[in-house]
């Protein structure tokens, strides 16, 4: 069954629990076609891709230490 990724994403902006966010996040990259559909996002909507991810890893260095 495919996943409905437009809505996954809205799910992960609209959401007040950066936690859950996250993890649906994780699951959109990690299948083929969720990272295509991450490559398409709008500037707007890349940029905070981004901004989610690098606090993730910033975060997991911080832990690693």
């Amino acid at each position: 069954m495919a996943k409905d990724y437009p809505q996954l994403w809205n799910t992960v902006t609209s959401t007040s629990d950066e936690g859950r966010a996250v993890q649906i996040l994780v699951e959109i990259v990690l299948d083929k076609e969720g990272r295509a559909f991450v490559l398409n996002l709008k500037r707007k909507d890349a940029e905070l891709c981004i901004e989610i991810l690098d606090r993730v890893s910033r975060e997991l260095y911080l832990l690693s230490s």
